[in-house]
């Protein structure tokens, strides 16, 4: 007999209507714009790795040729020189996810639950990709080599202005092409870079909605970047293919199941998926984690759990701290709701 365990959506999470009225099916209101803007795109060389056997995937890079040219006459023989190597090492994350709704809920609420679930389960997996990645990235700054390689003002805050940003912009060093590049900030932070009219905007032919830029970079808000109460913030800037990502569908990845029994009989929609993020440019450092405690490591966020794997001018990441305005944060819109102590202290 199937049994489906868990807490489906059941009549007491639902209303029932007095006076029949449509039921208003609500999108989560984040923006998932690390997805819309190309820094999280899937890589399907990788994703084609992630089903194969074990837990964790090699990639393999060769290095640029070095080293300078020999004099050349009758006297000495002709050296060869050989192709440096490195390889990059990302564990894999196991993931799966049911929601599920009763026969009876749906039917005396009126709700189309189903038809909800189905509608939004690929942007509830955006939300963690997205989730995955601030993880990520903060890892990788905890590496104490790559901080100071690619990070600015960070731990010493001061006011965002535009003079820091050409400093932070620095650690790129010459690789950088800010036509290539995203920067990415809380919406609090854009909005202090308005005031400080630090935005250009650019009209794309054809295209309805001008693209906000900065020094060429384009500009995403996302209030997954945390700002504090204090106006302490970051911004992220991604050069091009910063960030190797995939993510796979393994056999039976997506099964509806139905229990008669169970709750009055119920429907749950069950997803599994294989998916890896990576910094590029870093490996995981497996003497600070391992596969079976990644994910855990990853989410405490307090352990360096990358390292720069050849040089870390192929990393093209950098992090800028700095604060803004208190009066652009706004709790629980860009901000998270202030504590109760917070909210005495400020009284």
């Amino acid at each position: 007999m199937t049994v489906i365990n868990g807490n489906p959506t059941n009549f007491s999470n639902l209303i029932e209507p007095t006076v029949f009225l449509d039921w208003i099916y609500r999108q989560n209101t984040q923006t998932n714009r690390f997805v819309q803007s190309g820094v999280l795109k899937n890589d399907p060389v990788l994703g084609g790795r992630l089903l194969q056997p074990g837990r964790s995937v090699e990639i393999p890079a060769m290095n640029d040729l070095s080293g300078d040219a020999d004099e050349w006459n009758d006297t000495n023989d002709i050296q060869t020189n050989g192709v440096d190597s490195a390889m990059e090492y990302c564990i894999k994350i196991y993931q799966s996810k049911s929601f599920g709704n009763t026969d009876w809920g749906d039917l005396i609420s009126g709700a189309s639950t189903q038809q909800q679930i189905a509608n939004r389960f690929g942007n509830w997996w955006t939300r963690q990709d997205t989730k995955i990645l601030l993880d990520t990235v903060k890892a990788t700054f905890n590496n104490t080599d790559i901080a100071t390689a690619k990070t600015y003002g960070v731990g010493s805050e001061k006011e965002l202005s535009a003079s820091d940003f050409v400093k932070a912009l620095a650690r790129m060093g010459d690789v950088m092409d800010n036509t290539l590049s995203t920067l990415v900030v809380n919406s609090a932070a854009y909005s202090e870079m308005r005031e400080q009219q630090l935005i250009e905007y650019l009209q794309p032919a054809g295209a309805a909605t001008p693209i906000a830029t900065y020094q060429g970079m384009s500009i995403i808000q996302d209030d997954s970047i945390p700002v504090a109460s204090d106006g302490t913030s970051y911004a992220l800037i991604f050069g091009p293919g910063a960030i190797d990502y995939a993510t796979a569908t393994p056999t039976n990845g997506l099964v509806v199941q139905r229990d008669e029994f169970q709750k009055g009989g119920m429907v749950a929609i069950i997803q599994k998926r294989v998916v890896t993020c990576h910094v590029a440019g870093t490996d995981v450092d497996l003497t600070q984690t391992k596969p079976d405690t990644y994910l855990a490591d990853l989410a405490a966020g307090t352990k360096p759990l990358f390292q720069v794997s050849y040089d870390p001018r192929n990393i093209q990441l950098v992090k800028y701290g700095f604060k803004v305005g208190t009066d652009y944060v706004v709790p629980t819109i860009n901000s998270p709701k202030a504590k109760a102590s917070e909210a005495v202290q400020d009284l």
